[in-house]
């Protein structure tokens, strides 16, 4: 039995021809079965009636109100957007969640302010101290430079630029002062326990050509211990400091200065002989000049022979003699007796008058 017939029987037996119907073997077709108006019932084990099932129910009724509120929902959302922006009580503008505002400003150009300077005609200085410069200059709405020194007594001899040039209000003026020397500073007196005067020379008053025997300061330096030794080194040591505001606004004048303050390393006294020991801060600017090392080399020898023990110097750089001469562009160790240094200063005497 092929499967075509295996169906037919079992949908034969499954679906019984009705009783006034003419028993046959063979298969009918499609149409003779219709007509007989078989029940239909499912190929299974026992027969079957198929129920009918429930239609699906429709959604349609509920599509209306579910767009209208979802619309709601939408208004209302952008609604709350627009207030918050404008009470700028909303979230942080940085949020990405939110679109970006932009917001557009007037922009404003200013125009460059085109300021012409006030042109002051410069005053003729020449004559006045610096401190009648000064005002003259302030008054005009002029500063002022002055070389090579700003002590207030200090007469000004010459200017730049030249007196009746316009310059801008503001600008500078540079002047060149001499200093009237006095060569009469303060006297200090010794005050106090513990301290005591000592004397160191400077140069005051000279031509500028030829050392003089120097003229002495006071210092107040602490009590000495009797010896000789402690008297010298004290004086070297206030010498190197050069001299204070007041005296060279009495027109006395050194190499020396807080630059060379601690050049000293060591001195001292032997039968007669002062060996003094220095570092590199003794070396000046201009002290090895042919003018210069002469009256760099005077101003420490003063000094010393000042002290009537003393009866030669030698000086030294971190125990070098020849060290100290080669500073000066020569060779060998340098030592003066009182002899040479009494020579030295009366040709210097002589040459001055």
């Amino acid at each position: 039995m092929n499967d075509i017939d295996r169906i037919y029987q079992l949908f034969a037996e499954a679906n019984p021809a009705p009783a006034s119907s003419v028993p046959t073997t063979e298969r009918p077709d499609a149409d003779v079965i219709l007509r007989e108006e078989r029940t239909p019932t499912m190929l299974t084990r026992g027969p079957k009636i198929l129920e009918p099932q429930p239609s699906t129910p429709r959604l349609r009724r509920w599509r209306g109100p579910a767009v209208a509120l979802a619309s709601f929902i939408v208004a209302a959302g952008f609604g709350i957007t627009v207030w918050l922006v404008a009470s700028n009580d909303g979230p942080d503008a940085t949020d990405p969640t939110l679109p970006p505002v932009t917001t557009t400003l007037p922009t404003t150009t200013t125009l460059p302010t085109n300021v012409v300077p006030i042109v002051v005609s410069v005053p003729d200085l020449q004559g006045l101290t610096l401190a009648d410069a000064r005002q003259v200059l302030s008054e005009a709405g002029l500063g002022v430079v002055a070389l090579p020194s700003d002590i207030d007594s200090a007469i000004v001899v010459a200017q730049e630029p030249a007196p009746g040039v316009d310059v801008d209000e503001g600008s500078i003026i540079t002047v060149d002062v001499q200093v009237t020397p006095t060569c009469d500073p303060t006297p200090s007196t010794a005050f106090g326990v513990g301290l005591v005067n000592i004397e160191v020379l400077f140069e005051c008053d000279g031509d500028g050509l030829y050392p003089t025997r120097g003229i002495s300061v006071t210092r107040l330096v602490p009590e000495l211990r009797g010896e000789s030794i402690d008297r010298i080194e004290w004086t070297l040591r206030s010498l190197l400091a050069g001299p204070t505001v007041d005296e060279r606004a009495a027109g006395f004048t050194s190499f020396f200065d807080e630059r060379t303050a601690d050049a000293l390393n060591s001195v001292t006294l032997t039968d007669g002989q002062v060996v003094a020991d220095f570092n590199e801060a003794i070396h000046v600017n201009n002290a090895s000049t042919s003018t210069g090392s002469v009256f760099f080399n005077a101003e420490l020898r003063a000094n010393l022979f000042h002290y009537p023990e003393v009866s030669s110097v030698e000086f030294h750089v971190n125990g070098d003699c020849e060290a100290w001469s080669a500073f000066f562009q020569s060779d060998g160790c340098w030592t003066i007796t009182r002899a040479e240094w009494d020579q030295d200063t009366a040709e210097w005497d002589e040459l001055r008058n």
